[in-house]
Formats: C-alpha cells, sequence, structure tokens
C-alpha cells in the first residue's frame, strides 16, 4: 500500500500572509487599516494602499517579499505539530506553492524553521500532483480539486473561501479528524 500524499499551500494556508503583508504595509506607512480579505484577490478589499490596482498590489508584494515577507510570514498556531503527527503516520506531504518569485530558497527554510515536515516543493499547478487530500484557499483551486479529483478537500475558515467545495477547518488541529471523516464517506451523511 502506497503512502497517501497531502498536498499543501503555504501563503494564508499554512502561513499567514496576510498578517506579514499587513506588518510590511503598516511598518512603511501606518495609514491603511489592512483588513482580511474578502475576496481571494486582495485588490478588491478596501483599506489597503492597492485597493482596486492588481499594479500597486504586485509593487508592494514584490517590495514586501525582497524585504523578507517569506521568511518572516507566521505560521498558523498548531500546524507544525499536526503535520508532524500526520507526517509520522505515513502521509507524504508536499508543498505546492505557486511562489515562483521565491528569493534565496526561502520557503523551503521557512519550512524548516518552524518545524514542518515536508517531502517534496512543487512551485506551480497543485493538481499536477497525483494527491489524496489537498489544503488549500484559493477557490478556483478548490473548485478544480473539487470537479478533477476524488481527493479529500480541506481550507480554512478565511471569508474568500468559507463557502468553497471541501470541509472547512478553523484550526489545524482539527484537520486529522477531517482527514479521517472523510476518508469514511458514510460518516459523512
Amino acid at each position: 500500500m502506497r503512502n497517501r500524499i497531502l498536498c499543501l499551500d503555504v501563503d494564508n494556508t499554512l502561513g499567514d500572509y496576510t498578517s506579514g503583508l499587513r506588518d510590511y504595509v503598516n511598518a512603511c506607512t501606518p495609514r491603511y487599516a489592512c483588513p482580511d480579505p474578502m475576496a481571494y484577490d486582495f485588490t478588491l478589499t478596501p483599506g489597503w494602499p492597492f485597493t482596486g490596482s492588481l499594479r500597486n498590489f504586485l509593487w508592494w508584494h514584490k517590495r514586501a517579499v525582497a524585504s523578507g515577507l517569506y521568511r518572516r510570514e507566521p505560521p498558523y498556531p498548531h500546524a507544525a505539530d499536526t503535520l508532524n503527527r500526520l507526517h509520522d503516520d505515513g502521509w507524504r506531504i508536499i508543498i505546492s506553492t505557486a511562489r515562483r518569485d521565491d528569493p534565496d530558497g526561502q520557503t523551503a527554510r521557512w519550512l524548516r524553521n518552524n518545524g514542518i515536515p515536508f517531502d517534496g516543493l512543487h512551485y506551480g499547478d497543485k493538481l499536477d500532483i497525483r494527491f489524496d487530500a489537498l489544503i488549500d484557499d484559493k477557490p478556483a483551486t478548490l473548485e478544480r480539486a473539487a470537479r478533477d479529483t476524488d481527493a479529500i478537500i480541506l481550507h480554512p475558515d478565511h471569508a474568500y473561501c468559507r463557502n468553497a467545495p471541501g470541509l472547512t477547518f478553523h484550526d489545524w488541529n482539527e484537520i486529522p479528524g477531517l482527514i479521517g471523516t472523510a476518508d469514511n464517506p458514510d460518516s459523512l451523511q
């Protein structure tokens, strides 16, 4: 029997990208509220210096990454402990991220520095990976995975992905139970 594969995203799934970007913006200019995004596209949320402008968002993102955003992004509570438990239980963990702008391997160092186990690091489309479970926050990815795979789909309880396909979690400690529940389709009735 092969090990089951867990594919998971980093930003706003494993690590709190919103808080990291908010901290950077507030260090540069404290006049913005920088609320939690109401849409996956940050430019649609009022109160950020780039509201309404993808070009401005990319400028702020690039500056934040160059200043170490990926190194300083706080991991969500219980994520490392949960992933270590799942890894010990035989799950292979593949980190899959769209971070094509990952300078100097910050993502791999961040994972190691935060005690997060991983068996592979993939930059690109998550559906390129044959996984048994997916944890992500991007509604379009969750919809594609629900449509094109028979995998267990999980996502955090962010406002912008709350109604996406899959099982919603509020805390990383819930994930082993949700995966166990999802493994038994009869228990979802």
